[in-house]
C-alpha cells in the first residue's frame, strides 16, 4: 500500500526554514528545518532535516532530529542517524543501530490513534538511496 494519491504532499528542501503550523493531508518530507507544529499522514525527516515543536503523523521516519513532542499513531522508525528527544508517543517502534531516543516515552494503542493508515511510501525526495526511503508496511 502507499499514501493515498491525490492528497497534498510537502517537500521542505535543504536550506529551507519554516515556522508555524503546517497541516499536510498526505506525506511530508523534511530536508530543511521546521520550528512549530506539523501534522501529516506520513512524515520523513531526512538526515539534514529537523523539527522543533510538535510532530504528529501516522508514520514517522526519522533520520534527522525532532525535539519537543513527537506522536506516531502507527509507526515510528528511527534510522541510524536519527534522534528523537522530548515527549515521544508511538504505537510501533523500530530503532536502527545508532538511532537515539531520549525523554518521556509512551506506547499508544494504534486502534486509539488515527484511522488505519497506509504504509509509508514517500514522494520523490532527497535520501541516501531509494531503499532508504521505504519503511516496511505493517
Amino acid at each position: 500500500m502507499s499514501v493515498n494519491q491525490g492528497f497534498g504532499e510537502l517537500l521542505v528542501g535543504e536550506g529551507v526554514q519554516m515556522q508555524g503550523t503546517i497541516n499536510v493531508p498526505g506525506a511530508a518530507v523534511i530536508d530543511g528545518k521546521i520550528n512549530g507544529a506539523i501534522t501529516a499522514d506520513a512524515i520523513h525527516i531526512t538526515s539534514n532535516g529537523s523539527i522543533v515543536g510538535t510532530t504528529t503523523a501516522n508514520h514517522v521516519r526519522l533520520a534527522g532530529k525532532v525535539s519537543e513532542t513527537t506522536v506516531a499513531n502507527k509507526t515510528l522508525l528511527i534510522e541510524t542517524t536519527g534522534l528523537a528527544s522530548g515527549n515521544i508517543a508511538y504505537a510501533d517502534l523500530e530503532i536502527r543501530k545508532g538511532g537515539q531516543i531520549e525523554g518521556s516515552i509512551k506506547i499508544i494503542n494504534a486502534a486509539a490513534g488515527a484511522q488505519a493508515a497506509p504504509a509509508w511510501n514517500p514522494p520523490n525526495a532527497p535520501a541516501a538511496s531509494p531503499a532508504a526511503r521505504n519503511v516496511p508496511g505493517k
